[in-house]
Parts: C-alpha cells; sequence; structure tokens
C-alpha cells in the first residue's frame, strides 16, 4: 500500500498509460477522478480542467485506473504519493516507451549512405591523409605556422568529415544500447508489462544490430590486434642518450612518461599505432615548453623510439597470429550521464567498442551481453581488462554441442567470477 504520508507528485496518467500497457495490481489503486455530471467522456484529474469548463456540473469519483485507462485525460496530472505503485510502473512505462521513438525512424538517405561509404573508405586507410597531401605545421613560439605547401585542404576535410561520421555512429549505437538496457530493467522489476514490452525490444534490438553494423565497417580489425599486441611489449630501457641532451636532467622521467602515455592510448584505441603519437608529442611539448632549444633532436629521438615500439608490437602481433581464436561472452555496460556534466560517460574505450562491433557472433541486446568470436590476442586483452562493470568470461564448453546463442544466455554475468 502507497505510504499516507509520503510526499505527492503530481503526474500525466493520460499520457503515460494506453489501454494496450497491462497494468496489473496497480490497475486496482482508486484515482480520484473528475467528470462531466453527465458521466461521458474523459476523466480529468483536476477539476479545474480547462476541458471541463463546458460542463453544467462536475462530479467525482474514486475509480480505477485499470477499468478506465483509455479515458484518462492526456493534459491532466493526478496526484499520487511517491512510493505509490502507480507511480513506480509509470517510470518503467516510460523507460520501455522511449523504444518507440525510434522504432518509425525514417531510413538513411542516399546522400548519408554515400558519406558513410566515403568514410569507410577513407579510415581504412588511417585517420588522416597519407603523407603526400601535407598537415599543418607545428605551432612555433604559441604562434600559428604557415601550412605546408603540398597541405590538400580538401583532403584534411574529408577525414575530419570520416572520424565525425564514425564518432555520430559510436555514439549513437551506445546511447541506443543504453536504452534498451534501462527498458529491461524496468521490465524485470515489473513483469506485468512483458506482452507489450517484448514485441518493442524485439523491434529495437533490430535497430541497434543495423547501427552496430554500420559502426563495425568504420573501423579496422587489423589496429585492434595490434593494440593488443601492445600490451605484451616489455619495458623500455630509459636510460637517455646525447639527442635528448635539450631535456637535462628530467630526460629519464619525460621518456617513462611518454612510454606510458602511448602505451595506454595505444592499446585502447581503435586508430592505427602510427596515430596515437600525440600521446608522446604532447609529453615532449609540455617538457620544453616555450623552449626551442634541442627541441628537435628530441623530437625526432622520440620519433625513433615509438616507430620501434610500433615495429615490436606489430611482431608480437604477427608472432600469436596464428592462435586459437576464443570464443567470449561480454556484459555490455550502459553509458552514464555523470552529475553536472553536459555530455555522458561511456565506461568502455574507444577499443572495447570497436571489438564488440567488430567480432560480435551472438547477441542479448536486451540483458546486454554478446558473444565474441576474437583473435587470441583480443581475447587475452580483453579478459585482462574486465571490470565488474565489464564481467568477460570465456564461453568455450567442452563437450558442449548448444549452439552460441544458447551458451549465451545461460551464462549469468552477476554469478560470474572467473577472471
Amino acid at each position: 500500500m502507497p505510504s499516507i504520508t509520503a510526499s505527492v507528485r503530481r503526474v500525466p496518467l493520460g499520457r503515460t498509460f494506453t489501454p494496450e500497457i497491462p497494468l496489473g495490481s496497480a490497475g486496482n489503486i482508486s484515482l480520484t477522478c473528475y467528470a462531466a455530471a453527465s458521466g461521458k467522456g474523459k476523466l480529468h484529474g483536476d477539476e479545474a480542467c480547462g476541458t471541463l469548463r463546458s460542463a453544467s456540473s462536475v462530479r467525482s469519483a474514486e475509480i480505477p485506473p485499470g477499468e478506465v485507462v483509455g479515458r484518462l485525460c492526456g493534459t491532466c496530472r493526478w496526484p499520487l504519493p511517491a512510493d505509490s505503485p502507480l507511480l513506480q510502473l509509470g517510470a518503467a512505462v516510460i523507460d520501455i516507451g522511449t523504444l518507440k521513438i525510434w522504432l518509425d525512424r525514417e531510413p538513411d538517405s542516399e546522400e548519408e549512405r554515400a558519406e558513410e561509404a566515403d568514410a569507410a573508405l577513407a579510415l581504412a586507410t588511417g585517420e588522416y591523409p597519407p603523407s603526400g597531401t601535407g598537415e599543418p605545421s607545428d605551432e612555433a613560439d604559441g604562434e600559428a605556422g604557415e601550412l605546408e605547401e603540398d597541405f590538400d585542404d580538401e583532403a584534411w576535410e574529408r577525414y575530419s568529415r570520416a572520424r565525425e561520421t564514425r564518432r555520430h555512429r559510436h555514439e549513437h549505437w551506445r546511447r541506443l544500447h543504453t536504452y534498451l538496457i534501462r527498458s529491461n530493467k524496468a521490465l524485470q522489476a515489473f513483469p506485468v508489462l512483458r506482452p507489450w514490452a517484448e514485441p518493442l525490444q524485439a523491434g529495437f534490438a533490430e535497430v541497434i544490430e543495423d547501427e552496430r553494423r554500420a559502426f563495425a565497417v568504420l573501423v579496422q580489425p587489423v589496429p585492434l590486434v595490434e593494440a593488443a599486441a601492445v600490451k605484451l611489449l616489455p619495458e623500455p630501457d630509459f636510460t637517455p642518450g646525447p639527442e635528448l641532451a635539450g631535456l637535462g636532467a628530467d630526460a629519464a622521467q619525460v621518456m617513462q612518461r611518454a612510454w606510458h602515455a602511448w602505451k595506454h592510448r595505444a592499446s585502447w584505441s581503435w586508430h592505427r599505432l602510427e596515430d596515437n603519437d600525440f600521446a608522446v608529442s604532447s609529453v615532449v611539448r609540455d617538457a620544453f615548453g616555450r623552449r626551442r632549444k634541442g627541441r628537435p633532436e628530441t623530437e625526432a629521438a622520440f620519433e625513433r623510439l615509438v616507430a620501434g615500439w610500433i615495429r615490436e608490437a606489430r611482431s608480437q602481433a604477427a608472432l600469436h597470429g596464428e592462435a586459437l581464436r576464443q570464443l567470449l561472452a561480454v556484459k555490455i555496460p550502459a553509458v552514464e550521464k555523470e552529475d553536472y556534466e553536459e555530455r555522458a560517460h561511456d565506461p568502455l574505450t574507444t577499443w572495447e567498442s570497436a571489438v564488440i562491433a567488430t567480432y560480435q557472433v551472438a547477441a542479448d541486446w536486451p540483458a546486454g551481453t554478446v558473444a565474441l568470436l576474437v583473435p587470441h590476442l583480443i581475447g587475452e586483452h580483453l579478459i585482462a581488462g574486465a571490470t565488474g562493470a565489464m564481467p568477460v568470461t570465456r564461453l568455450a564448453v567442452p563437450d558442449s554441442a548448444l549452439p552460441v546463442h544458447a551458451l549465451l544466455q545461460a551464462w549469468q554475468p552477476e554469478a560470474d567470477d572467473e577472471e
């Protein structure tokens, strides 16, 4: 029973509930409704509702919503205790009903499809145009430098659009999946909604699958494997040579910071290894500040260091390239809305998102679980990075003849304590 001392909230029941939504026991809660004395027309939660003004007289009655849900006024708000089961059911209905917004979406236009196809072609070569198109020169002494003579503005604009297309696809896919995960939690809390909710979830899962495929086209499998190989690299020797003299006594510390910054960025990114050099250059720039003496030699030395790290990572990737793939189950976390933050926080790294989109072989999108058939190095990287928010387990069951979907549905992440 709802508390009579709880704070009161006024909610638009007529907009929340429709006749096809099961109310269960909450439909038996009495509501104070106002209607024209004739007994015809809508039922209202406010005696002063504008649509009642033309009525010669108004009467009130205590009526269970389950009997008259189709007659509830769409503009009125009914006062309900904050702990009312009807209020809690309404919140669940809203979480599930959000899915309908995306089910009637317009298909991508011809122009949008052409732009995505061009983005996939561009990003297959890297994050930026090939070196022959030039690039903006580095800033010197805090003032913008001149562009190189062979700088191709159109090429750089094309790659910028491609990166934006990928970012949009990635964020849209993750946002939609978060809606579905929330709807599933609402359904678990109110199983009575299942006949209404499950068809919506099934249709929405198809939308998410379409988004997943569209995003997967915009990332490349090879950089994902090479990123996993970065984790295998040994700690470098941080003994600086004369080429780092410009850093003075801080040279060894700068080398160490640059290594750890590059390793972290390169191992959790969907970029080619060469496209993660910003992690190193930013460390070097911070170390020099506005000083110029010795900086060109130091930058060249770090370029050689990074090139060596990249060669070793690719050597490791090739060394493990023949290892058997791993069948994994992953529980995908929802995107989190941070307080006082304009943008939501995604617990997944871009590398994890790209791996899930690229190597998925089965999915239970409402439950937020997927099965992945991944290269060995990626499997080890995923398992090593598993957390309580994103549990990962191997699905290879000896002598099991169950299909992957059945193995995935049988997995209970909350009870799984592997790794």
